[in-house]
């Protein structure tokens, strides 16, 4: 009787020091195939440059069906870093706090507080999160200057304007201004990132020959090019590589067309793995032109990836009024509508680094067209690229895979038989096996 009570007491000793020691420890082991139960290796990178106490607090209601999901992703950060501190709160009851946040109290938010700064994401979601994360860790504002003076887009409400895009990289802690090259002729010295939005009228001499040279003093630049626009960007491109090849492409594919329109193609796959198209859901280029990159290009340091192109059968029409494939002038497909360019340089022992992104057409970031496919992810990740924030470029959760059942007719029959002939014999048989040892007794 000792023993046993001895034996059971060390049982009972050893489950509560496992218990005690993983609770400590906080080690889970997620056994999954895809890591759902796990952050991203993107999300570990933005954590792991944490250099001081963060607090994440949710504000959902209590009978939100989200909550539960919301402590368990908030857990996972937890995990991840003693510095960063969890909870989540009911609206209804923390309004003060709430408000305090920033959070708006009937749609909720989240909270992430840091050295004195807030910044409030929509959800709980591992994108929102760690999105939120990277804004509060960057150590200086980001100002991107929209170019003025020369016929550009302008971040109005309009359906040709670019206000939702400006309005989208506002809400990812960017500081917007207008830059008037027309009567400045000068990129400022707080620019940190400069898009030129197809304009419709040359640049002068200088304004051209500073932002080249800007450019190349380790500037960052998104260029959206137009087929309507008739103006020559060689003298910014051609250092990278890079060539804008004039035309419309016409896509050939009639499953990778909007609307049945051929000089509206899809882009459904991106051979590259840059940061920015990597996970990227199909996008499309309205009325868009060619992007030629040089591969011979012999420049110290510099990567140029192609992020997006249309299908085979697609082709560069250069006369677009005829709308026939001429291949003594037309280019066939696949034609490259998007490129990243990178060049990095090593001065004084420190990393100068030049950065491009440039898209054939300004349809695709104008507000009657940002909000189709995946169109707003691709700008916001291309100016996320170009601001050197790799870690947020790209926030894509471990999902499970779908993994269906598919009940053909010969499973049902299986299935059938299984649970009204095999299952209910072997219970007999049990049954029988029972009686027979207990007769034998």
């Amino acid at each position: 009787m000792r023993r046993s009570a001895l034996r059971g007491a060390l049982v009972l000793a050893v489950l509560v020091a496992v218990v005690v020691g993983t609770d400590r420890t906080r080690i889970v082991v997620d056994l999954t195939e895809e890591r759902a139960n796990s952050v991203t290796a993107q999300t570990e990178a933005v954590v792991g440059r944490l250099e001081r106490d963060v607090r994440i607090t949710a504000a959902v209601a209590r009978d939100d069906p989200g909550r539960v999901d919301a402590v368990t992703r908030l857990d996972r950060y937890e995990r991840l870093d003693g510095r960063i501190t969890t909870r989540v709160l009911d609206p209804a009851d923390a309004p003060g706090e709430v408000a305090r946040l920033g959070i708006d109290p009937l749609l909720g938010g989240v909270g992430i507080e840091g050295g004195g700064e807030v910044e409030v994401v929509a959800s709980a979601s591992e994108q929102d999160l760690t999105a939120g994360l990277a804004r509060l860790l960057r150590a200086d504002d980001v100002t991107i200057c929209s170019t003025t003076g020369h016929g550009e887009r302008r971040p109005a409400v309009g359906s040709e304007d670019l206000g939702e895009l400006f309005t989208t990289l506002e809400g990812e802690g960017f500081r917007i201004r207008p830059l008037d090259l027309l009567v400045g002729a000068t990129v400022d010295d707080d620019c940190s990132i400069v898009v030129v939005a197809a304009p419709t009228a040359r640049l002068g001499p200088l304004a051209s020959a500073n932002l080249a040279a800007w450019v190349e003093d380790d500037g960052r630049l998104l260029l959206l090019a137009d087929p309507a626009s008739t103006l020559d960007h060689r003298a910014l491109l051609e250092p990278y590589g890079i060539e804008l090849a004039r035309g419309i492409v016409f896509e050939g594919d009639a499953e990778a067309v909007v609307g049945g329109d051929v000089t509206v193609p899809v882009v459904r796959t991106y051979s590259s793995g840059h940061p920015i198209v990597r996970r990227l859901a199909p996008t499309f280029i309205p009325v868009t032109m060619g992007i030629l990159v040089d591969d011979g290009a012999q420049v110290d340091g510099l990567t140029v990836s192609r992020l997006a192109a249309t299908s085979p059968q697609s082709y560069l029409e250069t006369e677009p009024a005829e709308a026939a494939f001429d291949p003594e002038a037309d280019d066939p497909g696949p034609i490259t509508v998007a490129v990243a360019a990178d060049r990095s340089a090593s001065t004084d022992g420190q990393i100068r680094r030049t950065r491009l992104v440039v898209l054939g057409d300004v349809d695709l970031a104008s507000n009657a067209f940002i909000g189709e496919a995946a169109n707003r992810e691709l700008l916001r990740r291309s100016v996320v690229w170009l601001a050197d924030d790799e870690g947020v470029a790209v926030i894509a959760a471990n999902l499970p895979a779908d993994r269906p059942l598919r009940l053909t007719d010969a499973r049902i029959t299986y299935a059938r038989l299984l649970s009204a002939v095999v299952v209910p014999v072997l219970f007999l048989l049990a049954g029988g096996l029972v009686w027979a040892v207990r007769r034998t007794r």
